[in-house]
């Protein structure tokens, strides 16, 4: 069983540790062919030398198992990009923050097996050619497509060394709704204050925290899932507790003056709650700061 990973982002190069940890096959694919030493430092603070040659798209058939942990609105053109050197046996995991383009890696991929993954477990990238496991999570997955239609058993088993601890759901929809509910709070929130994850259980964000959960709230039961509002204000402070010192990815991504994952998480909350002719205007103003900070 052969593994691919796509990128070199933070959990990307999370994923190469980790394979490296329990010496699984693994090959890297970038935009570019690139020869690296990845000092990759493990949540024991132990530091690791990896030496990574990123691989031409052309071989990419070779591999089993394919993991795109890239940002949201980077998952269409990858899949476009890779689609022509895939075959309908290969499996793919799309892990990446925020909803929205599920619909679209479906049509492109029709044939092959689909699982879509949200984790919590955390990692820093200072630089290309360096990462940091910050934090210890879990893992949940669903298939979108195809549920274990190739190697269903050998994929399980390489996802939870990778990923675990492992939940499997028959309907991921609700897995996923239940981190951006989590992360429509505390992403927007740390990036416009320019704080850490732990500030926001002070007292003063507690008003914004709970406007942003009743919304998202709201949007959720209309499109029939479960959500509870006091139940969200208590995971999103949990979450932030147990992340005091970590920044999240949409202030990291605001402060390096990348684009953000803002229109997958409270953009995603804004467009569904058009469709059940809903408003949310804390979510909408958040997509705007979130934008105008951009």
């Amino acid at each position: 069983m052969k593994v691919a990973i796509l990128g070199n982002g933070a959990i990307g190069n999370l994923l190469v540790l980790k394979c490296y940890q329990i010496k699984q096959d693994v090959g890297v694919f970038m935009r570019s062919q690139q020869h690296f030493t990845l000092t990759a430092t493990d949540i024991g603070h132990q530091a690791h030398q990896i030496n990574i040659d990123s691989l031409a798209r052309a071989s990419l058939s070779e591999f089993n198992l394919l993991i795109i942990p890239v940002k949201a609105y980077q998952v269409v053109n990858a899949l476009k990009q890779l689609q022509i050197d895939l075959t309908p046996v290969q499996t793919i995991v799309l892990l990446h923050n925020g909803m929205g383009v599920i619909d679209s890696a479906k049509a492109l991929l029709p044939d092959n097996p689909i699982i879509a993954a949200t984790t919590s477990h955390a990692a820093y990238k200072p630089d290309a050619q360096s990462v940091t496991e910050t934090g210890l999570g879990v893992c949940h997955l669903g298939y979108l497509q195809h549920p274990g239609a190739i190697d269903s058993e050998q994929i399980h088993n390489i996802l939870n060394r990778l990923l675990g601890p492992c939940t499997w759901h028959e309907k991921i929809e609700q897995a996923l709704w239940d981190k951006l509910a989590i992360n429509a709070a505390i992403n927007p929130l740390t990036a416009i204050h320019r704080v850490n994850n732990g500030q926001l259980t002070e007292l003063k964000y507690r008003a914004d925290i709970e406007s942003i959960c009743a919304e998202t709230v709201s949007v959720m039961t209309a499109s029939g899932f479960h959500a509870d509002k006091s139940e969200l204000v208590e995971k999103v402070l949990s979450v932030a507790n147990a992340t005091a010192t970590n920044y999240s990815s949409m202030y990291q991504d605001i402060a390096h003056h990348r684009l953000s994952e803002i229109a997958f998480i409270n953009g995603y909350i804004c467009q569904e709650a058009q469709k059940q002719g809903l408003d949310v205007p804390f979510n909408t103003e958040l997509v705007n700061k979130i934008n105008a900070l951009a």
